[in-house]
């Protein structure tokens, strides 16, 4: 790195700023931010990354970058992101970042036939590409593949997953109704294992292995869930605005009268397991009106919402 030239320098709350190299010494350098002309500041050698010439460009794998580092990854992602361009390579891992909202056309059914068969790269960064090239490997090595989804709360790895499936089942399926049953198992699976935290209305907790089987044909005829380290302790104790697991509340809301006499179901709030934490519902203004009163908690009268899916 050399005097004058653009750098990614550590910023207390963006992560990275933008700046130049105004003095070098000896284990750290003076930086002027291209945002505060005239002002430096001094970091460490080993927390500033050279820039790229002209950071308002972006690629859609990292590993196109001159400068690959960290800060030029984040930054590309960031660039991208606000073009509503959420999918990013690098290599043939995909970086995804959750918009919080509906893409037009993102995962339509005419996505889904362009990237039927086309090779990882000659098409924009997309999930449907990562499960086309499983798809692909299965096929022509005729080995198992697996897909990892991982992220924090939030992120949105339940969502890509249902992506996946969608697309392995209409792409490759038989049009049976085995395909439309393993997806739409999944919002009955959820149940069990999603709950609302602090960050997010849906979150999962628990650990989800999902199996897609095809037969010698490669054509999907089943598939196979098993579920692994569920989080037990939200079972018995949860935080003031968190919730147990989602099916409680489906129960107690939901619930025919004979089933409600049958397990003595009501509000939440009677509940040891579930009145320690939140115990509004979240519903529409359609499904609200369809709650019994005496089903609803009594200790607020709550904003009517909808579920956030984002993973």
């Amino acid at each position: 790195m050399e005097d004058g030239k653009p750098v990614w320098a550590p910023h207390p709350t963006d992560g990275f700023q933008l700046g130049t190299i105004v003095d070098i010494g000896a284990d750290s350098l003076s930086i002027e931010p291209l945002k505060q002309k005239g002002k430096t500041f001094l970091a460490a050698v080993s927390q500033v990354f050279p820039a790229e010439d002209d950071v308002s460009k972006h690629v859609e794998d990292n590993c196109s970058l001159m400068f690959l580092n960290e800060a030029t990854l984040l930054n590309n992602v960031r660039v991208r992101y606000s073009k509503d361009k959420i999918y990013t390579y690098v290599a043939n891992i995909l970086i995804a970042v959750n918009p919080y909202y509906d893409i037009p056309k993102l995962y339509s059914t005419e996505t889904i036939k362009q990237y039927r068969g086309r090779s990882l790269g000659t098409l924009p960064p997309h999930v449907y590409a990562i499960a086309d090239k499983a798809y692909r490997d299965m096929k022509v090595l005729k080995m198992s593949q697996s897909i990892i989804v991982s992220g924090e709360s939030g992120a949105g790895k339940t969502e890509n997953t249902k992506f996946v499936l969608r697309y392995l089942t209409t792409s490759y399926g038989t049009g049976q109704d085995i395909d439309e049953r393993i997806v739409e198992a999944n919002p009955l699976l959820e149940a069990f294992g999603n709950a609302k935290t602090v960050r997010n209305n849906n979150s999962s907790r628990f650990g989800k292995f999902v199996e897609i089987h095809f037969n010698e044909k490669n054509t999907v005829v089943g598939g196979f869930v098993s579920h692994y380290l569920l989080e037990k302790s939200r079972i018995c104790r949860q935080s003031p605005e968190e919730r147990n697991y989602h099916i409680f509340y489906r129960l107690c809301a939901g619930a025919t009268e004979d089933i409600r006499q049958k397990f003595h179901l009501g509000s939440p709030d009677i509940f040891r397991y579930l009145n320690r934490g939140c115990t509004r519902f979240f519903a529409t203004k359609d499904t609200d009106k369809q709650i019994l009163q005496n089903r609803k908690s009594p200790e607020v009268r709550y904003p009517v919402q909808n579920y956030a899916s984002n993973g």
